[in-house]
């Protein structure tokens, strides 16, 4: 944050800048003052997460973290098992998914971000008791791409809706905690499956009722939520996003520092006249030249979330442990439910660091750890499965197969949602978002609908493909992926603008970050020029 010399300094010569024939700079230069001698405010008391207003927020929040385990409960139910048959299951799930794209953007735009998670609930509702109730394969199969169409909306709409509403001081952990309550949704399901399979012969839609549940309290509750403060704002509705910080962040207090900042920060950003008012109009993604560096951000994180490896372990854990030397069938659903706990506990430890060590320095650190984890799950899974009678080299495979689930689901669940949201601005976050949703549910359907093939071919080896794409990721990480932790999301504005974002993220925050921001209408207006690529 800013020093209280940098705020004397450099606010103030803002505020002495040469006036113009136009009144509105003037405006402007006080407002840059204002909102620095506030976050100079901030920076001297930090905030408490347990206010009455953090508590309201909390509550707010977890309304929406019900469509992470939506997706989380759906994954793991249909997990258990591996063959052509699975793979179409889940092929028409993602199918369902891309279906849903083009409309959901518009309806987060047109109609807020609330619209899309009950929408998105709705249909979800829909699918489950299409499939529960499914009396052969076809209704089983259109169930599965109905849910598709409806987890698609909660995807997009719910992150952005945390992000949008989550307190800055603690936006990553709030977001993060969003990809946890993903591993509610999967304990959920794993372990209802386990208990599933000592009933009678209808005691496999029993989980898929349940899916009913948390787009069941989601559809109930969540016009009771405050919509997103910057969407009102792009609808010229500014005293109603004043309103909401001032409830959430603010203690209610109108001259909270905080709600300072952030309405002159959103009103010098955001704009009533966007993009995002046209439904067909996805250009502003790429543009400019800083608009591609977001773009190349959110196109990379979509692909490399599905692509690391992490598919296998959510989805064909069960054959995994098979390929490890493990064929009962009750011992691979107790694994899977284990596997489903931990990966939950460890995500919401991911979610603390993410403000504590920061998002570049977690994706590099697992991800090396998840390159080395499958290095060593290639020989001892090949040793464990041509010496059956050897159960040290099974224990050792499944050892690390939970180790690169654990070291994937503490940086990479509770990061994959947030990082999209965070690069993008207002005018481009719901269908960015989207755009995202596409190439994850593409690379999602490839990698699940091949993955069947590809055990039963080449079996442990198809890890050894993992190992050189994930190489290949930390080098794009490494130099164009830049760092988010400890800016709001309009202060992101200034490291995208910058020639090099990865070493503008890497600098301290100044004085001068608030003044590029509230100055950032202007200088995106000089970039929409330019052409040169990324």
């Amino acid at each position: 944050m800013p020093s209280k010399n940098e705020i004397g300094v450099q606010a103030e010569h803002a505020s002495q800048m040469p006036a113009t024939s136009d009144d509105h700079d003037q405006i402007d230069h006080v407002t840059v003052l204002e909102a620095a001698q506030a976050a100079e405010h901030l920076d001297q008391n930090k905030p408490s997460p347990w206010t009455m207003s953090m508590l309201r927020l909390y509550g707010v929040l977890f309304c929406a973290y019900l469509g992470a385990c939506t997706n989380g409960y759906d994954g793991s139910v249909m997990g258990k098992s591996a063959s052509a048959s699975t793979g179409i299951v889940f092929a028409l799930y993602g199918i369902g998914s891309i279906s849903a794209l083009p409309l959901v953007g518009p309806t987060n735009d047109y109609l807020g971000r609330r619209a899309g998670m009950f929408t998105g609930a709705t249909i979800i509702i829909g699918g489950a008791v299409i499939i529960s109730k499914s009396t052969h394969l076809g209704m089983f199969l259109a169930g599965r791409y109905v849910l598709g169409f409806g987890v698609a909306f909660c995807n997009i709409s719910a992150p952005v809706y945390v992000g949008e509403m989550a307190h800055p001081y603690w936006r990553g952990t709030l977001m993060g905690i969003y990809s946890s309550l993903a591993g509610i949704g999967s304990i959920t399901a794993t372990w209802v499956v386990y208990a599933a399979q000592y009933l009678d012969s209808d005691g496999w839609r029993i989980p898929l009722w349940c899916q009913l549940i948390p787009a069941g309290i989601l559809f109930t509750f969540v016009w009771t939520l405050p919509e997103s403060p910057r969407w009102l704002i792009a609808q010229g509705r500014n005293d109603e996003a004043r309103q909401v910080l001032i409830r959430y962040h603010g203690e209610g207090n109108p001259e909270h520092p905080l709600v300072k900042l952030q309405m002159a920060e959103m009103e010098s950003q955001i704009t009533t006249t966007g993009s995002d008012k046209r439904w067909w109009d996805y250009s502003k993604l790429w543009k400019t030249r800083s608009a591609r560096r977001r773009l190349l951000c959110v196109v990379t994180m979509a692909t490399f979330g599905q692509w690391s490896g992490s598919s296998l372990t959510s989805a064909y854990l069960p054959v995994m442990l098979e390929n490890a030397g493990i064929t009962s069938q009750q011992k691979k659903l107790m694994l899977n439910g284990i596997f489903t706990v931990l990966t939950f506990l460890t995500n919401l430890v991911g979610a603390r660091l993410m403000d504590k060590v920061g998002r570049r320095p977690m994706l590099l650190g697992t991800l090396s750890f998840c390159v080395g984890c499958f290095a060593i799950i290639i020989p001892t899974s090949k040793y464990a499965v041509e010496n059956p009678d050897n159960s040290n080299m099974a224990n050792a495979s499944i050892a690390f197969i939970y180790l690169f689930g654990l070291s994937w689901y503490l940086a990479w669940a509770p990061l994959s949602p947030m990082y999209i949201v965070e690069v993008l601005d207002t005018e481009t976050r719901a269908k960015g978002k989207s755009l995202a949703q596409l190439f994850t549910a593409v690379c999602s359907t490839v990698i699940t609908y091949s993955s069947s093939p590809a055990f039963a071919a080449i079996k442990y080896y198809l890890y050894l493909v993992f190992v050189g794409w994930d190489l290949m990721e930390l080098v794009v990480i490494y130099f164009f992926w830049p760092e988010t932790r400890g800016r709001t999301l309009e202060e992101l504005e200034e490291v995208f603008l910058a020639p090099n974002p990865v070493k503008k993220s890497l600098e301290p925050k100044t004085a001068q970050t608030i003044m590029n921001t509230m100055n950032a209408g202007e200088k995106d207006l000089n970039m929409r020029g330019t052409t040169q690529g990324v």
